[in-house]
C-alpha cells in the first residue's frame, strides 16, 4: 500500500492573518446551500500529486490545487508545473533535493506552516498568480467553514491526520472516525472544495473528490483559511462582494499588502 507524505507544521500565528467573521455583513450571508461543490470544473486527471507522495510539500500542493480551483471559475484554469511547486517548497522551507539520502530520507524535507506558505503566495506568487491576503475561519464552526467555501470557493484546511486515513484513501473510502485510528501520523494540508449533509469534500494527493464526514473533520481539523484573490473578488460570481463588508476588507488588505 502506498504511503503518502504529509508536511504541515503546527498552526503558526501571523500578523497578516485576517478574521473571516469580521467581514460578514450583519444579516449575511444566509445559511449556505445544503450542498456546494466547486471542484467540478477541474478535470480529475489534472489535479496532480505535486510530488506529495515523495516529499512533505502538502502545503504547497494545496496552493496549486487552490489556484486551479479559483481560476477554473474565473477564466482559464491555471495548472502549475510540479517544478514550480517544489521550488516554492524549497524557497519557503529550505528543502534541498540534493540532500536526499539513498533510503529516500532528506533532513531538509521538514514541512511548512500554512501561514508561511500563504505569506509567500501573497508576496511572490505561484505560476504568476498572487493572492491579496487570507483570513482565518473558525475551523471548529462547520457553518462558518461552509460559508467560507460558499463565498470563496474553498478553504485551506489543516488536519492532524490519523494513520487510518491513508488506508481509507487508498481504498477509496470516506475519511471517517473509527475506534482505532492508528494514532496521528502528522499534520496535513488539504483543500476543502465542497460540503453537504453527509460531510466535506477535499482535494489531496492528486484526488479531487476525497470525502470526509463532519465527525472526522471535527476530530482532526486544527486550522482553516480562505484566500482572497482579485480575480475572485471582482468576478461575476458576485458571492464575495455581495456577502461581505468590502470596504472593511479592502482597507485591511491595504494594511497587509507589504
Amino acid at each position: 500500500m502506498p504511503r503518502y507524505k504529509l508536511g504541515k507544521l503546527p498552526p503558526k500565528k501571523n500578523s497578516k492573518t485576517l478574521d473571516f467573521a469580521k467581514y460578514l455583513l450583519p444579516n449575511a450571508p444566509p445559511p449556505p446551500p445544503e450542498k456546494t461543490y466547486w471542484e467540478y470544473k477541474i478535470p480529475p486527471d489534472t489535479i496532480g500529486m505535486y510530488d506529495n507522495d515523495q516529499i512533505g510539500d502538502c502545503t504547497c500542493a494545496e496552493v496549486a490545487h487552490h489556484l486551479m480551483l479559483v481560476t477554473a471559475h474565473t477564466g482559464k484554469v491555471v495548472i502549475p508545473e510540479v517544478a514550480d511547486v517544489v521550488a516554492m517548497y524549497s524557497a519557503i522551507c529550505g528543502y534541498d533535493p540534493s540532500q536526499t539520502q539513498p533510503d529516500g530520507s532528506n533532513p531538509t524535507d521538514t514541512g511548512c506552516a500554512i501561514t508561511d506558505v500563504l505569506n509567500y503566495w501573497q508576496l511572490t506568487g505561484l505560476a504568476g498568480h498572487k493572492i491579496l491576503g487570507w483570513a482565518a475561519v473558525d475551523y471548529t464552526n462547520l457553518l462558518r467553514r461552509s460559508q467560507g467555501v460558499y463565498i470563496f470557493a474553498g478553504c485551506s484546511v489543516g488536519v492532524q491526520l490519523p494513520a487510518i486515513a491513508q488506508t481509507q484513501f487508498s481504498n477509496g473510502q470516506t475519511w471517517d472516525v473509527v475506534a482505532d485510528d492508528g494514532g496521528i501520523d502528522g499534520g496535513h494540508n488539504i483543500l476543502e472544495s465542497g460540503y453537504g449533509d453527509r460531510g466535506r469534500n477535499y482535494e489531496t494527493w492528486g484526488q479531487g473528490d476525497q470525502k470526509g464526514t463532519n465527525a472526522w473533520d471535527a476530530k482532526y481539523a486544527d486550522e482553516s483559511y480562505i484566500v482572497i484573490t482579485s480575480d475572485w473578488v471582482n468576478n461575476a460570481t458576485g458571492l464575495a462582494p455581495n456577502q461581505l463588508n468590502m470596504d472593511a476588507l479592502q482597507a485591511d488588505l491595504k494594511l497587509i499588502a507589504a
